[in-house]
This record gives C-alpha cells, structure tokens and sequence, in this order.
C-alpha cells in the first residue's frame, strides 16, 4: 500500500491471545491504508495496542481521529481468575444464590461433578435486612445502621469491590442507591456496582450473577482502559471506544464502569463484519468461523444480521469439561467458542489419549516453531511439518519458522510416547483440532435448530483457512468464503458496530392485560436513559440520527424461557396483538403453536444505534504472473506434491482444482481433492465441492 499522508484515519484493534492487529482505515471514505499483525503482549496488552498505533502514524502521519478496540482484557481476568477481592451485599438469607445456583448442573449424571466456584468467598457475602416485594413495595425497610454495619465490616475487609444485589431491585433499586451511596463514601477507590445498574431483569441466580461478574473484573479493566485512554491521549488520540458484546462500541468510561459488558468483545466484532461481509456478497445466510491462534469461535448470520442472545454464559469450559461457567444477563451477538487455535498445545493425558487444547502457547513463547522458548507442540507445528505453512518467514515482522523445532517437540511429546512417526502425529494433532471445530460449528447450527446445508462458511482469523474447507466439507456447508485478510477481520469488525446500548424492563404480565399506553408511558422512560447513554458516546460516530428497535419477550405461561418478538414503536401493539405476533414467532422457530395456553410478557426490550466508521474490505489485488511453487503435503498418511498458488495471482472467475494451497501474508487457505476455489470480483475467494456451482 502507499504511503502518502493520510489527512485523517480510524483504527480498528482486535487483541487476541497470541496476535494483536490493527487496521487503519481513511475516515472519510473507509479506505484501508494499512495494516499491521503484531504479537500480543500478555503481560500488559496495552503494549501491543500502543506499539501498532506508533507504528501507523510513523508510517502514514496525518491525524488518528479515533481507535476502537476489540478486547480480552475482562475475559481473561475471568478466565485466569485475576480479577479483584470481591464482596457481596445481599438481602439477608440470599447471600448463598451465587454458590446455590440453578437446580440443572452441566452433567445432569455426574455425582461427582465440580461446578464453577464462586467469585466471592461465603465470608465476603454481607447480609443486610431490608426486602421489596416483586411490585418494587418496601416490605422491610432498610434502616441505616444496616447500611453502616455492612459498609464498616467491608472497609475492615480491604475489599477491592463490591457488588449489591438486593431482592427485587429490578422492580425499584431505591434500597441498592441507598447501599450504594454508603459504599462509595466508605471504600474510596473500590469499585461498587449495583445488580439494577447491568441487569435490570427478574431472576435472582442471573442478576446476581451478572452484577458478580461485573464487580470481579471491573478493577483490571478499569486500570487497563484508564492506561490506554491515557496514552492515546497523549498522542493526540481523542476518541477511544471498546467494542461490546452486542457488537456496538461504547466509550472508555462507560465500559469501565460495566465491563460485563465486554466479555464477548473480540468475537463480537468478528461476527458484526461478518454480517456486514454477508450483504455485500448476498449470501445473507453465514456460519461465521474465526480460528486465531488461543481459541476458535462459531457464529451465525440469518438473513444478513448476526444472532443476539439475551443471556450467556462466560468461562463455561475449564480443559474442555463443562463446569457451568457464570450466566450472565447481558445482550450479546451468539457466539461459540472453543480452546482451539494455531498455539493450541497436543497432549498425552493420563489416559494415554492425544488431546489437543484447550491449553495454548499464546504470544509468549508461543508454538515451537516461533523459536522464541516453546517446547510443547501445538496446532502452528503440526501444520508445519505437514507442509500447510511454509517454513520461511510467516505473520508479523516477518517471523521465520523453524521447522526443526516442530518436529522436535511433536517427536518428544507425542510420536515418541504413542510409538508413532513425526508425520502421523501431525496429521493426528490436526485432525483432532478439525474435529473440534466440526462439533463446535455443530453446536452454533444444528443444536440450535438450523441446518448447516443452508448457510456459506465464511473463514477468517489467520489459522482458519487452513481447516475451513475441511469443515464445510464434514457439516455440508454448500460453499466456503474467503474475506481478503482474513487474519485481519476481527480488527475490520471493530470499525463497523457504532455505539449502541441495550436496556430492559421486567413488566411480567399476562399478554391480554397489555396497555398500549403504559407500553408507550416505559418506552418513552426508556428512551429518555438510551438518549442519555447515547449521548457521551456521540463523538464515537461519524454522526447521524440513532437508529432505535424494541421487543417484547413472551412466552406461553407455565414456561421458563422466552422468545423476543420485535414491534413497531410508532405503532404499539395490544395484548391480542402480540399474542398473535408470538404464537407466529414460537411457530417458526419449533414448528407447533400451543393453542390452549395463554401468552405470558416477561420484557420490554429498546436498543439505540449510531452509525459506525465505515471500512471497507482490502482491495482486490490485480492478478500478476507468478512462477508455478510446488510444496510436499501430507494427506491422508502420504505426502503428495501440492501446487502452492499466490492468492493474488488468481483471475477473477477462473477455477482452481484442489488439492491446493493458495497462501497470502499470514494465512494459507487449503483446497482439498474434490473441490475448487474460484476469486470473485469482489475479492473474496469461494471453495465448493466440484459437484456445485461456486
């Protein structure tokens, strides 16, 4: 790309485990100018964030308007269990929801089941007495030498923060404000976060869950957004948003102050430039499948808009068993994800079974290959010595992979223990992370009632070209998209959310009770809070008016869960109304209506949008005459002589016939027998089975 001055540019930022990339896009029209892959600084992510920005402005000069920023930061305190000393204030006798739980467990079999601990100690959980009834009625009041009990026990216990959690705040929160108040006077510095404030929706294991979550990595994220805030300020860099799980971006200072709302930050940009990909394409119906170098994730895409989720559940997964994780009550762009990347480490367990992940390298060492300390196998080794990557210079700075060192640590850790040659290792390793990622696709899709026949897989991330044509293939995708960049894509999503802001109200009633009026009456309350939050992420968007969508969740009465059905707010619906718009959406989605059972409102949903950045896709690259590579590949236990193609010598609409290799700057996309890739004008390459059109 060239480098003249760029008068003014946007950034978007995707940190992952091992990779932390950065795109630089004009303002004004979208166009990429620059891109960069950087390994990620685990210790302080910061570095990495701030070393690409460094490294854009000496490069292009002009002026960085603005930085948006898919990021880790809160998941990995979570995960990791690195977040702060945390208390609980809870109404007394329910101190114990968070350790008691829902009555389903993960392995409904398993006596001996270990489930996701507590992020607060049971000393750490305060009780006080004070209760309203489910209407928002005080029928205990809360006295104030309860609340000066509670704030003097909590200053003696050095507690970094404290999450408030009184029963049924989400119907009046005027007990949790009081406790509040008191807490902020008390512990200078600590981070209080009240349940009404993250998620203002009935059930106690949920919300209390939620605001849990929130006040455990608040701390870490405060201090890392304060830092980066600070230093992109100091270089003139102004506006700073963080993108949030469902996909919009919000500022430095209300991402601090609800982190919880980060949690899926990375996979949700990922997933919105999917979307966005999909409208362009006209291939509405997408699987979105990122494999980077920690972890592998699935999404989907109906209709050219990514799945939201009102509830998910966060750090599920502990070495690949499921321990419950932490359900949190928080809207979120439907993703799954998996401990399975490029640094993803082969194993022996006690069994003598080869595992492959969750465990990772990471950026430091990183897989052996990288030379950089690594001894342990992982998936990047594998594919090494199976001949998928070259051994020459690889991602950023030109790293050199050492094909010496893969095939040391594949030997010593896995073929020498099982009895096995180097090369069947690899290929067993590499099978193993495919078979991962084909039952992780599964579960985005068939789990949730979509065929996967019906979609395009689209492959992104720099390790997931490398199984993507393997996976359509075994779920029996009808076509496998290539972005260009896709090891970039993540960074590209970052730009095209706009901030948004989702809020709900709990107004359990029957659906023939509905007023259209007090429908109207809450809205109009709920708008005046969107307006409010909308408006201190205005600088984050290049302008225009918000863009606002609200839903009724309903559910026939007698059931646990919900369905949203989205409604007109120029035109509110009455109780018959809905009801009828439910039973046609509880139909499409199960196939059935129960026409004997009445239709229950369980929430008002309303979100507010501003436009994002515009960025557009990498531009198609002319098609230039390259001298014909060959490269030796394993497949199927034999190696073969593989023709190794540049992506950008490809012409448009001319067909490539697996097997093949069709490599790019950090990523390599493999063509397997029986298919072939053909470049669209767009630049998006296209892998079919040769029975079916492309």
């Amino acid at each position: 790309m060239d480098a003249e001055l760029a008068p003014g540019l946007v950034l978007g930022v995707d940190v992952g485990g091992t990779f932390t990339d950065v795109v630089a896009v004009e303002a004004a029209t979208g166009r990429l100018r620059l891109a960069l892959k950087l390994l990620s600084t685990p210790g302080d992510p910061a570095e990495a964030v701030l070393a690409g920005v460094d490294r854009v402005r000496a490069a292009l000069g002009g002026d960085v308007e603005a930085l948006m920023h898919g990021t880790t930061v809160g998941t990995n305190a979570l995960i990791e269990k690195r977040g702060a000393r945390t208390a609980l204030v809870a109404t007394a006798g329910f101190r114990d929801v968070i350790e008691l739980r829902r009555q389903a467990r993960p392995l409904l079999f398993d006596l001996a089941q270990r489930v996701s601990q507590p992020l607060v100690p049971r000393d750490l959980r305060i009780e006080v007495a004070e209760r309203l009834a489910a209407d928002g009625s005080v029928v205990t009041p809360l006295q104030d030498g309860a609340i000066a009990a509670a704030a003097a026990t909590l200053a003696a216990a050095k507690v970094e923060a404290v999450a408030i959690c009184l029963l049924h705040s989400y119907a009046d929160d005027r007990h949790e404000r009081a406790m509040e108040a008191a807490l902020r006077d008390a512990l200078p510095g600590a981070f209080v976060t009240c349940s009404s404030d993250v998620c203002r929706e009935y059930r106690e294991f949920e919300r209390f869950s939620t605001a849990t979550v929130n006040a455990y990595i608040g701390p870490p994220v405060r201090r890392y957004l304060q830092r980066l805030e600070g230093a992109l300020s100091s270089r003139g860099i102004a506006r700073f948003g963080i993108v949030k799980s469902n996909g919009g971006i919000t500022g430095a200072a209300n991402a601090a102050r609800h982190p919880v709302h980060l949690i899926e930050s990375g996979p949700a940009a990922g997933l919105i430039a999917a979307a966005s990909l999909a409208r362009g394409e006209g291939e509405l119906n997408l699987i979105a499948f990122d494999m980077g170098g920690t972890t592998a994730k699935a999404g989907v895409v109906l209709d050219g808009k990514p799945r939201l989720t009102p509830e998910f559940v966060a750090d599920r997964f502990v070495d690949g068993v499921d321990r419950g994780g932490y359900p949190l009550r928080s809207p979120a762009l439907d993703v799954i994800e998996i401990g399975a990347g490029g640094g993803s480490i082969a194993a022996i367990d006690s069994g003598g079974v080869l595992k492959v992940g969750p465990r990772s390298a990471g950026a430091d060492p990183g897989p052996a290959c990288y030379g950089r300390g690594g001894t342990l196998p992982t998936v990047t080794d594998a594919h090494l010595v199976a001949g998928t990557l070259d051994p020459g210079s690889y991602g950023p700075d030109a790293l050199r992979l050492d094909e010496e060192l893969a095939r040391r640590a594949i030997a010593d850790h896995v073929a020498r223990p099982l009895g096995w040659d180097v090369e069947r290792a690899a290929e067993a390793i590499l099978a193993i992370a495919t078979a991962s990622m084909v039952e992780m696709v599964r579960l985005a899709t068939v789990r949730r009632g979509l065929d996967p026949r019906d979609f395009a897989l689209l492959a992104y991330g720099g390790a997931g070209p490398m199984h993507a044509a393997a996976i359509a293939r075994e779920v029996g995708c009808r076509t496998m998209l290539l972005p260009p960049s896709p090891g970039l894509f993540s960074a590209l999503g970052a730009l095209l959310g706009g901030a948004r802001h989702d809020i709900v109200r709990t107004m359990l009633q029957p659906a023939d009770a509905l007023d259209p009026a007090t429908l109207a009456a809450t809205l109009d309350a709920m708008g005046r809070e969107l307006a409010a939050r909308l408006e201190s992420d205005r600088e984050l968007s290049p302008g225009g008016a918000a863009t606002h969508a609200v839903a009724l969740d309903m559910r026939f009465k007698g059931q646990l869960f919900e369905i949203a059905v989205p409604i007109d707010r120029g035109a509110l619906p009455s109780g018959a109304e809905a009801a009828r718009a439910f039973r046609k959406a509880y139909a499409a989605e199960y196939g059935y209506d129960l026409t004997e059972a009445s239709v229950e409102i369980v929430s008002l949903r309303s979100s507010a949008s501003l436009n994002p950045w515009q960025a557009a896709l990498p531009e198609r690259q002319r098609s230039v005459p390259l001298s014909p590579m060959r490269r030796s590949v394993l497949d199927g236990g034999r190696r073969i002589d593989m023709p190794v193609v540049a992506r950008e010598s490809l012409a448009d609409g001319a067909p490539l016939a697996g097997p093949a290799l069709i490599v790019e700057a950090s990523t390599t996309l493999r063509v397997l027998a029986g298919q072939r890739a053909v470049m669209r004008k767009s630049g998006v390459l296209a892998v079919s089975e040769e029975s079916r059109d492309a």
